[in-house]
């Protein structure tokens, strides 16, 4: 089933050590694996992404080809980008995007001073406190 664009809220940091491409790449999936956008979802088109995040549209080019190559996006000639969820792939892909989430997170906690206790102490005041995440969908199975 063909759905509508959903719209992405998130922004590029270009002071970010992480080139452009791959923030973008890692925004679009992780809204793929949350279950935010969903199978036939259509994307934005490579102009409009490209403006909206104010980077060239090149850039978009290769993060839409990339995410073709990985299994999470198809694209129609004449018609756009859609969200292809493949599970065998999502799943896997879904642990490795927390890991690197994750490692960047301890990087930068621990660049401010923080030490592992610390991290964790917070952390399970933030799970505790039963953070809501705006486009999450709840999950029991974590």
């Amino acid at each position: 089933m063909i759905r509508s664009k959903k719209t992405l809220n998130f922004k590029v940091d270009a002071k970010s050590a992480i080139p452009a491409y791959e923030q973008i790449k890692r925004a679009i999936k992780l809204a793929i694996i949350s279950g935010y956008l969903e199978e036939g979802d259509r994307l934005m088109s490579l102009r409009e992404l490209a403006l909206k995040l104010t980077v060239n549209p090149n850039t978009i080019i290769k993060v839409y080809d990339q995410l073709e190559t990985e299994g999470f996006i198809n694209s129609r000639p004449g018609a756009g980008y859609y969200v292809k969820v493949d599970q065998a792939k999502i799943l896997p892909r879904r642990h490795d995007l927390f890991q690197e989430l994750t490692q960047e997170y301890i990087s930068k906690a621990l660049q401010l001073g923080y030490s592992g206790q610390e991290m964790s102490k917070e952390i399970s005041k933030m799970t505790s406190e039963n953070m809501l995440i705006p486009g999450r969908k709840d999950r029991t199975d974590d």
